[in-house]
């Protein structure tokens, strides 16, 4: 330690000295930092970035040394080859040290840097001393070794700090090891040296001047090289990178001058399909045409592309260039496109969907009304599609929609608009066109409609039927012509269906009215407007009361009391009907709970709630909820019910049978009189029809099918009600007859149940005891 001491304060000339630290240092900084530089750009830049890195260490190093034995106090020369195969061996081998520290990944990479750096410290140091001339120099080897580890651990230090992510305090950690390994290298190894001039005498040898001339040359020519790396270093990460953020942005970016290209990213060069080379002998009004604002039309090899345009002003090279910001819209566009399809379009069958089409009319009656011309409006509506749906399940269903939009499509002129108002329901407005030709307009394609359909595997049965309602005639706004349209729809329906109707001013005025009173049948119930009447069916020969049908009526607001055969079918129709029959279930058998005695209650099921899946748990809960046995409850299925052969029917019928429910074929007689229904479900008794018994006194054809019918039910066990009996000559003209039940006004009215009750206890009050 005393003899390093001694060599630094004492053979040294301090200012050199201190030249040669700051020589290192800066030097070494800036290595620092092209080595970070390289480990962050792109690969392709990677190798020079090392090569400039190796350069600036190596050369940092081999200035230290020379600035330092400059300082060194004894009579030196130096030779040329010696000494320049010094800064080549230090340059060579820092930059194997640098390739070494980024290609060779881990911590092994970094420790074979660090080595490598410590030997271009060392082989630099033992070259540079060779280079001086009149001294011979003696190594001490246990100082060199000492040296050697010494340098070689600063450096291996130093680059380990790369093995890590780096940051700025690292950077300056790495450089100022750097440092300590060039310097404690070079004094500790002076330290064990011994050097002897060759001649005795005086030697012509460099004076304090020269090596202060001398030490000024070697620090402006590092100084030069460091400045040269930092230079290329601030360039690349300023101009380079400006350069690397024109490419990475999605944009096409453009620098003109005077119209003139001067520059452009790669983005562009893409687009418009010609090298940068080319481009800069072009005007940019070459590539750009139909320019409206900030959008225009770009030329491409694949055709014009739309582009968004942001234009504005920079300095390049000195000059004020005008810089282009094009960003390819084409896909956006598209998407705009098809959203508002998407928005406008029923997604199904790509017709208009109801907001779209209403809108679109709007703008046709307002141009009709301004022009003085007509137009007409067909409503169409597909028959019997609902059990396509549920015979062959949806997907089949909405295929079958599809080739409806088909036809729909080639049966009118572009002119027509064309809509899906619903679920099988479509709008089609026909500019131009009076009632008489938008008559015929719906002709053709009733007959397309047929053609297409006739013959289809699964929609044989598929028809529609059409409303027309007309402009100015049936409507002076879209609203009054598609309330016209949808009433001259429904008559159609109602005739059969398949059929065009128009809009007839006093026959829709009954069908509108009825469905009013749909709409307001849907509420009946939450408004407790309906109520129940009780008529009683009663023992053939004692005339006593066996049970009683529930009968439906509805306390209209305005219309006073309806029976049934007002409103019954606008509930069918509706669908009200299976809400309105859960009602009957559940008053109906809660109050038949109360009845004293066996005596049955019977209720009518309808044809839409029959073919409900809800049945049965209607029926279930009612009973559940009442406390009624399934026994008492008679559930009367008209015969026309059964005329379509259904699984499902033939299940629910079952089920209710062993619920314990009895089952009843209401008005036998009234249809196909088929005797097949009565064996083939669970039926316990036949009601035969009113008209049989109001015939008795003029058809003898009557009398006979009542024996008929009651023999049928003795042979298949069925009790028989003879439903109709309002006069005593028809009671004793049946009572021979012996059916097991009989019903009519003679026996009673419909009426509430207390009423009832009171009548048959005042009844059985004036029976004799024997009675």
């Amino acid at each position: 330690m005393t003899r390093l001491v001694s060599c630094i304060t004492e053979q040294h000339h301090w200012p050199l000295l201190l030249v040669a630290a700051c020589v290192c240092a800066v030097g070494n900084l800036a290595g620092v930092f092209m080595l970070s530089r390289a480990h962050q750009c792109a690969k392709a830049h990677r190798d020079l970035w090392l090569a400039v890195a190796g350069v600036v260490l190596g050369g940092t190093i081999w200035a230290t040394h020379f600035i330092a034995m400059l300082a060194y106090s004894i009579p030196v020369n130096y030779q040329i080859a010696e000494t320049g195969i010094s800064i080549v061996a230090a340059i060579a081998i820092a930059c194997l040290a640098t390739y070494t520290l980024l290609h060779l990944p881990g911590r092994q990479g970094a420790v074979a840097a660090g080595m490598f750096l410590g030997l271009a410290i060392a082989v630099m140091h033992a070259i540079g001393l060779s280079a001086i001339s009149s001294v011979y120099i003696e190594n001490d080897t246990a100082t060199a070794v000492m040296a050697w580890l010494l340098g070689g651990g600063f450096s291996i230090s130093a680059t380990l700090l790369f093995y890590r992510e780096m940051n700025g305090l690292r950077l300056i950690l790495a450089s100022f090891f750097i440092v300590l390994a060039v310097c404690s290298h070079h004094m500790v190894s002076m330290t064990g040296l011994a050097i002897v001039p060759l001649y005795p005498g005086p030697v012509d040898a460099l004076t304090f001047l020269d090596r202060v001339g001398i030490a000024t040359g070697v620090c402006i020519v590092s100084s030069l090289l460091i400045a040269t790396g930092v230079a290329a270093l601030f360039f690349d990460r300023h101009l380079t990178d400006v350069k690397g953020l024109a490419n990475a942005t999605s944009e096409a970016v453009v620098l003109t001058r005077a119209g003139q290209i001067v520059h452009a990213n790669e983005r562009f060069t893409s687009l418009t399909g010609k090298p940068i080379a080319e481009l800069k002998s072009a005007s940019l009004s070459d590539f750009m045409f139909e320019r409206q604002g900030s959008r225009g039309l770009l030329n491409s090899p694949c055709g014009p592309i739309h582009v968004e345009i942001v234009e504005g002003v920079i300095e390049y090279k000195g000059r004020e260039t005008s810089v282009f910001g094009l960003r390819d819209i084409s896909e956006r566009l598209e998407a705009n496109r098809q959203l508002m399809h998407l928005a406008a379009h029923d997604p199904l069958t790509g017709l208009l969907n109801r907001r779209a089409f209403n809108s679109r009319s709007e703008e046709v009656i307002a141009d009709a009304v301004a022009g003085g011309k007509a137009f007409s409006l067909l409503t169409l509506d597909l028959d019997r599609f609902k059990s396509i749906n549920d015979v062959h399940g949806h997907a089949t269903g909405d295929l079958i929609l599809q080739q409806v939009a088909d036809v729909l499509n080639s049966s009118f002129e572009g002119s027509a608009l064309v809509g899906r108002i619903g679920g099988d329901e479509f709008s089609v407005l026909l500019p131009g066109l009076d009632g008489l030709a938008a008559h015929q307009s719906a002709s053709v394609l009733i007959g397309k409609f047929r053609s297409q359909f006739e013959t289809h595997e699964k929609a044989g049965a598929l028809g529609v039927s059409v409303g027309v309602a007309t402009f100015p005639e049936h409507g002076a706004d879209l609203k009054q012509l598609q309330n016209n349209a949808d009433a001259a729809l429904y008559r159609a329906k109602s005739q059969g269906r398949g059929r065009i109707c128009a809009f007839d001013r006093f026959l829709d005025q009954q069908l509108q009215k009825r469905r009013r009173l749909e709409d307001e049948l849907r509420g009946a119930v939450n408004k407790g407007e309906l109520f129940l009447l009780y008529q009683p069916i009663v023992e053939t020969v004692t005339r006593e009361h066996k049970g009683y049908e529930a009968l439906l009526r509805w306390r209209h607001p305005t219309l006073g009391v309806l029976s049934p055969a007002v409103f019954i079918e606008a509930a069918e129709e509706s669908g009200s009907i299976v809400e309105i029959g859960k009602w009957v279930l559940d008053k109906a058998c809660r109050e038949a709970s109360s009845w004293d005695g066996n005596q049955f209650v019977a209720i009518n099921v309808s044809v839409r709630q029959l073919y409900s899946s809800d049945l049965v748990d209607h029926v279930a809960t009612a009973l559940s909820a009442s406390g009624l046995p399934p026994e008492r409850l008679e559930l009367e299925i008209t015969e026309t019910s059964l005329l379509e052969d259904s699984t499902d029917v033939a299940h629910c019928l079952d089920t209710l049978d062993a619920l314990g429910v009895k089952l009843v074929m209401d008005d036998y007689g009234s249809g196909y009189a088929s005797m097949t229904n009565l064996r083939r479900y669970p039926f316990h008794k036949v009601k035969i029809d009113r008209s049989y018994v109001a015939a008795l006194e003029d058809d003898p054809v009557a009398e006979v099918s009542i024996d008929c019918a009651l023999a049928l039910g003795k042979v298949l066990g069925l009790a028989v009600v003879v439903e109709g009996v309002e006069t005593e000559t028809q009671y004793h003209r049946l009572i021979d007859k012996m059916p097991n039940q009989l019903q009519g006004f003679l026996f009673g009215r419909p009426a509430q149940i207390g009423d009832h009750l009171r009548s048959e206890n005042r009844r059985a009050d004036r029976l004799p005891c024997s009675a």
